[in-house]
């Protein structure tokens, strides 16, 4: 799908109703220096000459990722990583928070997410120490919606913010996938295989701020620029669970070992039912699929890729974000759609009254959708 103009106009809100619009004044990401291209991953894990795992990996959208993963690591269990863990995904999380420019004073919200917990205290409460932010910050920590997280977030972020009217919120989501990715046996399911060729470390952090006087770019608090780099409102957000399919997107853990279980029919609800999730979300806010100018969708694996262009209708340059985020890290998780959009935004620049959609599928199974204007 090519860019194009908005084919029905939003509906007109009056300033004195119309609710303060939240929009990002920074973002940035962050993920180790090592890179591994997908034979190093396929002999660390223990599957070279593996022909099934050799196909999927090859094929899976991913050219390398950025991971601390060694061959001492790997040989480690999950247990015996935790404090790693921990350490790694608090410094990937201030390595992305250092790239912004913002006032410690400015903050009102900390909202984090990662896949698995870090146990008490969350990375919010971590992240408020570290940083010396005062102690009434608002602080969630968001477990277990993966991929997904991206919308969720934003949108608890932009609710706190109406209560602390004049400050910031600080999003971040950060995942060290090296203290979960373990060998694959002979007698694990294939399904590890899959996950095995995705994933990757990287966190992102963003600054999310509200317009104080509606319609006007947020003089008050600081508007994005135009350009590269240039950063959107969010106009309008939803969180969508898809009715029996909780089995589809796993994860198990223990002391020894985990699995990450990706359903081989998420390509098909890509490429099925989310059309109609983005027709009716877009439609409640007078718009179409061919008002969008900008697509930073959720880079899960060439197959939700593929899934996601044969449904929505597409093209090669519509993903490319997408696209060149998971060649380069793989699936990062949680802060997938945050390393998508940052990608797109330095590649070229918006025009202002350009729209984006972003759409994220994880967990749940569940989608999120933002509805971006520049």
């Amino acid at each position: 799908m090519t860019s194009g103009s908005p084919t029905l106009a939003p509906p007109p809100q009056s300033p004195r109703s119309a609710p303060p619009l939240p929009f990002l004044a920074g973002l940035a990401t962050a993920a180790p220096a090592q890179t591994l291209d997908q034979r190093q991953m396929l002999e660390l894990l223990g599957l070279a000459g593996d022909d099934f795992a050799e196909a999927i990996f090859a094929r899976c959208g991913v050219t390398r990722r950025h991971l601390d993963l060694t061959p001492e690591l790997v040989s480690q269990t999950l247990q015996a990583r935790s404090p790693q863990t921990e350490r790694r995904t608090q410094e990937l999380a201030e390595q992305a928070i250092a790239q912004l420019d913002f006032d410690p004073a400015e903050i009102g919200v900390v909202v984090s997410a990662s896949l698995c917990t870090l146990g008490t205290p969350s990375l919010a409460h971590r992240l408020v120490d570290s940083l010396g932010l005062a102690s009434d910050v608002d602080k969630y920590h968001v477990v277990g919606v993966g991929c997904a997280s991206a919308v969720p977030l934003l949108r608890l972020a932009a609710q706190a913010l109406r209560e602390r009217p004049g400050q910031r919120a600080l999003v971040v989501a950060a995942e060290w996938m090296s203290g979960i990715l373990t060998p694959v046996g002979a007698d694990d399911p294939k399904v590890k295989t899959i996950g095995s060729s995705l994933f990757g470390d990287g966190a992102a952090a963003a600054l999310l701020a509200l317009d104080e006087l509606p319609g006007t770019a947020g003089e008050s608090v600081g508007a994005p620029g135009v350009g590269p780099g240039a950063l959107p409102r969010i106009l309008a957000s939803a969180v969508h669970q898809l009715p029996g399919t909780l089995a589809d997107v796993r994860s198990e853990m223990n002391a020894l070992d985990s699995q990450v279980q990706m359903s081989k029919a998420l390509p098909l609800y890509a490429r099925d039912r989310l059309a109609g999730l983005i027709d009716a979300f877009l439609a409640r806010h007078g718009l179409d699929r061919a008002a969008i100018d900008h697509w930073p969708v959720h880079p899960g694996g060439r197959g939700i890729l593929d899934g996601i262009k044969a449904g929505v209708g597409l093209s090669d340059d519509d993903v490319a974000a997408s696209a060149a985020v998971l060649a380069e890290h793989g699936n990062v998780g949680t802060p997938s759609a945050f390393f998508v959009l940052n990608e797109l935004t330095q590649r070229s620049a918006q025009r202002p009254g350009e729209y984006g959609l972003m759409a994220t599928i994880g967990p749940g199974v569940t989608v999120g959708l933002a509805l971006l204007q520049w």
